[in-house]
Order: structure tokens, then C-alpha cells, then sequence
């Protein structure tokens, strides 16, 4: 009964590891991710800038503004929104790894606190 027991416990520790280190893959993965965006976002705001100095044309409205720099433009916004998006996610995993994490030190302490069943076994046998 008392093996049972403790085999349970260390599958369900077992367990929070595992999930704690895929909560650790996802957290490291959103921010290469906001980090990769935020570079894409830089380079396109150059090409805008680049491309608006060769036309000469910096207005948005004025019909022989480049095609170019418009599309480029809509692309950067379209990251910046997923930025914010990404980032929004990022906070999520951030509190869901937190979490796994305090749960994995409790079991963790549970499992400090409780005598293994070697000892256990030797006590019974005294």
C-alpha cells in the first residue's frame, strides 16, 4: 500500500516536471517570437523610411505614394498587433509556469517531509 503510494507521488512530481518544462519551452519560444517581431518591425519601419526618401513622397493620402511603403507600412502594423497579441500570451504561460512551478515545490516538499519506504520497511522490520 505505502509503495503504491509513494510511486504515485512520483509519477504525479514526474508529471509537473514535465509539464513545468514544456510551460518553460513555451515561455522561451513567445519571447523569441516578440523579440523576432520586434526586429521585423524595425526593418520595415527603414524600408519605409528608405523608400519614402527615394520617392520623395511621405504623404500617405497622395495618390503616387508608393505601393511599396503602403504594403509595408499595413505589414508592420499587422506585426505590431501581434506583438501586443504575443505579448498578452506571453504574460498567460509566465503565470501558468508560475504556478506548475509552486505546485512542483509543494510536492516536492510533501515528498521531503513524508519517510521514504526503505525506512519505512526497515522500521517494520525492527
Amino acid at each position: 500500500m505505502e509503495v503504491s503510494k509513494v510511486r504515485g507521488q512520483s509519477q504525479l512530481r514526474r508529471r509537473k516536471q514535465f509539464e513545468a518544462s514544456e510551460k518553460e519551452t513555451r515561455v522561451a519560444l513567445l519571447e523569441t517570437m516578440i523579440k523576432d517581431f520586434t526586429n521585423m518591425i524595425a526593418d520595415l519601419g527603414g524600408q519605409i523610411a528608405a523608400e519614402e526618401d527615394r520617392t520623395k513622397i511621405k504623404d500617405t493620402s497622395h495618390p503616387a505614394y508608393s505601393t511599396f511603403a503602403m504594403a509595408a507600412a499595413k505589414r508592420r502594423q499587422n506585426l505590431l498587433i501581434s506583438v501586443a497579441h504575443t505579448k498578452s500570451m506571453l504574460d498567460v504561460a509566465k503565470r501558468e509556469l508560475d504556478e506548475v512551478r509552486a505546485q512542483l515545490l509543494d510536492l516536492e516538499l510533501i515528498d521531503d517531509n513524508q519517510p521514504s519506504h526503505t525506512t519505512v520497511a526497515i522500521s517494520a522490520a525492527e
